[in-house]
């Protein structure tokens, strides 16, 4: 009965990694436990962890290793009862990886590039990259949340279209809407009636190439690479910096470009940070621009009081 007992608490614990990655934890800790066995280690401590964590860096990105630390924290806790978490020295060494490491971001395209491309770029080739971007801007969507779209996610109003994202990182799903603006209810259309009849899965976004569609889901790689393609296209230098995360990175400058309050900016992308929100704010040449106005504005109204008083 006993056994029994720690079977099932075992496989309850197991239940509580996420269901999408649950091998990727599952890989991390046995990783962990290959390199135990390798370093005929015996007990695992503080000075353990550190170690391996040691040796990780030299490999590994300061987000990386805390995305490590987080799945073999969560695999320990269930197959060895151990909280690492408790650890400082090992806390305070990976905050130590962050300070020194600058994390590199996606280029964003501007508003001309976007218009530029809807405008210009054929659409015998370019035209499913052109829905793509309308509706990564719209809803700033992750290339996953693009992927995982279905044609039922999508109500079509007449005018404009409500789409829903069911499928999201937080498990909160998400709303936008795309309407006339750079012609995108129009685009969309014209994609839409090249879909086949026979295509025999609910997935929005299928290949298409010389103005014909395919049955074929588009991958979330590709929805990677469109980014970089379509920053080629417009001969924008270093486009191969313009990557997976360039849609919802520009969606979200253009809307802090535009004075919107962090509260905004959090849904519209469906964050749970307040400093992920506040990044763009801070980093909005839009705003910058207003602060600078304001500075000399004020400045300016100063020194004509004083001037006033002198006279």
């Amino acid at each position: 009965q006993l056994k029994d007992i720690l079977k099932a608490a075992q496989e309850a614990s197991s239940s509580l990694l996420p269901a999408k990655s649950k091998e990727k934890y599952q890989k991390v800790y046995e990783k962990f436990c290959q390199w135990r066995i390798t370093k005929n280690i015996q007990k695992t401590d503080e000075n353990v962890i550190l170690a391996y964590f040691f040796e990780k860096a030299k490999a590994l990105k300061a987000s990386s290793l805390w995305s490590t630390y987080s799945m073999l924290k969560s695999t320990l806790q269930i197959n060895e009862n151990m909280d690492i978490s408790q650890y400082k020295k090992l806390v305070a060494f990976l905050k130590r990886q962050n300070d020194t490491y600058e994390a590199k971001k996606s280029k964003v395209l501007t508003m001309e590039n976007v218009t530029i491309f809807l405008k210009e770029a054929p659409d015998d080739k370019f035209l499913l990259m052109k829905v793509v971007l309308i509706f990564g801007l719209n809803g700033a969507c992750r290339r996953a949340e693009l992927c995982s779209l279905t044609v039922k996610d999508i109500e079509d109003t007449g005018k404009i279209l409500v789409i829903t994202l069911h499928d999201t990182k937080t498990k909160k799903k998400r709303v936008f809407i795309v309407g006339s603006e750079c012609n995108g209810y129009e685009i969309y259309h014209k994609y839409l009636r090249l879909r086949p009849k026979h295509v025999k899965h609910n997935r929005f976004f299928i290949y298409y190439n010389h103005g014909k569609c395919t049955v074929q889901p588009v991958g979330i790689n590709s929805f990677a690479k469109i980014p970089q393609k379509v920053a080629e296209y417009l001969k924008l230098p270093d486009a191969s910096s313009y990557t997976g995360h360039c849609l919802r990175r520009t969606s979200a400058t253009f809307l802090a470009d535009s004075g919107a309050d962090i509260q905004t900016l959090k849904r519209h992308g469906g964050w749970q940070s307040t400093s992920v929100a506040e990044g763009y704010i801070e980093e909005s040449i839009g705003n910058k621009l207003k602060i600078s106005k304001s500075i000399f504005h004020q400045q300016e109204l100063v020194a004509s009081q004083d001037l006033g008083t002198s006279i």
